[in-house]
């Protein structure tokens, strides 16, 4: 089950890719987020379900993407975001808190276009703490299933 405490340790443990930043604002959306850090670099993890199963996408977080055609993409066939209860019970997050890190064995799929930045952020499992980690750690870190670009599935 994921943890703001288990993600500081790896964040401690990748000192020259990862840290974590505290706030006093919660957040929960993007208005919130933008509040503390850039959302340009925002990187979400949405959990979703599909006829192949349960996955992790992560994607960049300014626009909504267009899930019908990712998945047509991605070779997923009726996709859709997973309850509330499901990510819970899959990941250990709530949502709204989902990071891209020990999501207990839901693979990857992968936004390229988080690649242009040094560092994004993302959630912690705690809306008072924010994750900035390299995307490639991202990736290195995870069961990666494929890539796409969002520029081509942002509505």
């Amino acid at each position: 089950m994921a943890s703001y405490e288990q993600i500081k340790q790896f964040a401690e443990s990748h000192p020259n890719q990862a840290c974590i930043i505290e706030h006093e604002i919660a957040i929960v959306n993007l208005e919130s987020g933008a509040r503390v850090f850039d959302i340009t670099k925002a990187a979400a993890t949405y959990i979703v379900e599909s006829k192949e199963g349960m996955f992790a996408v992560v994607a960049s977080a300014v626009g909504h993407l267009k899930w019908r055609q990712l998945g047509r993409v991605l070779g997923l066939h009726q996709i859709h975001l997973a309850s509330p209860e499901m990510v819970k019970e899959h990941t250990g997050y709530d949502v709204g808190t989902v990071g891209p890190l020990f999501l207990n064995g839901v693979r990857m799929f992968f936004d390229n276009r988080l690649l242009q930045h040094d560092m994004v952020y993302c959630g912690t499992e705690d809306a008072h703490h924010t994750l900035a980690i390299a995307p490639k750690l991202i990736i290195d870190s995870n069961d990666i299933a494929g890539y796409f670009n969002s520029d081509e599935y942002l509505k």
